[in-house]
């Protein structure tokens, strides 16, 4: 791992000092501020327009804190892990196009911790960005709806923090598969929406990382959870992902 600390840092300061610091965590400012909003005008809002047709009549009850919360974490799925995707389809194939990569591995820096160093700065944005969305949704939600169930959004938020972890490993892997971008791009998608797919499915969602996409919702609901074979199938799948990526970099031509 020759020079992992070095170029993690000037990892770090390219994302404070370009679009990379305000894409992800600006898509989850957003979300976090107003995810309590959108849940809290929601019925209403159908109420009124169902209101405008003779004889159609919808009761929806008054939103919750469950629906903030549970707003929150759908915009999480259907919002960020998207531009997970979006933006890790060039963390390595984008620098090997533009020459940087060629670049950077003339200094004293391993291909393993180019690899590494790319997967810890994205994650670590990742982490801190989802931190301060999932706060500002609770400071939101307190004051919207005058209180807030802290304990289940965060746990519910750290399943998803997984498997987005998960994603940026598959996607730095696909990056340095990949030569084109959308390819990249591509085959992130596919792994995303497999996911889903497979959550669906008994078998998978209780021995696999499948199983994080529902065991969200059980959190936020308060439902038992049993996350043994999903919690260690996420942490393998990120390590094997994470080696596979630096295998495949090795042997590749620049």
């Amino acid at each position: 791992m020759t020079g992992l600390a070095a170029f993690l840092r000037k990892e770090l300061t390219e994302i404070r000092r370009t679009w990379r610091l305000w894409v992800i965590p600006g898509i989850l400012l957003f979300l976090g501020l107003t995810s309590p909003i959108i849940a809290a005008v929601t019925p209403g809002l159908v109420q009124s327009m169902s209101g405008s047709r003779p004889g159609v009549v919808i009761h929806i009850p008054p939103a919750t804190v469950l629906d903030a919360s549970a707003q929150f974490l759908k915009n999480l799925d259907q919002f960020v892990l998207i531009a997970v995707v979006i933006a890790g389809a060039g963390v390595v194939s984008g620098e090997r196009a533009s020459g940087t990569a060629t670049l950077a591995l003339t200094k004293p820096l391993s291909r393993a911790a180019f690899v590494v160093a790319k997967i810890l700065s994205q994650v670590m944005l990742l982490v801190a960005a989802t931190a301060l969305g999932t706060a500002i949704c609770l400071g939101v939600t307190v004051v919207v709806f005058k209180g807030s169930d802290a304990g289940r959004l965060v746990t519910a938020v750290a399943l998803w923090l997984l498997y987005a972890s998960l994603l940026v490993v598959v996607m730095t892997l696909f990056s340095a598969a990949f030569r084109s971008r959308g390819a990249a791009a591509g085959a992130g998608l596919g792994f995303y929406f497999l996911t889903l797919l497979f959550s669906s499915w008994g078998p998978a969602a209780r021995y696999s990382f499948s199983g994080l996409m529902p065991a969200m919702s059980h959190a936020l609901t308060g439902q038992p959870l049993s996350l043994g074979w999903s919690l260690t199938t996420a942490v393998a799948a990120i390590a094997l992902g994470a080696l596979a990526a630096v295998r495949i970099f090795e042997q590749q031509e620049l």
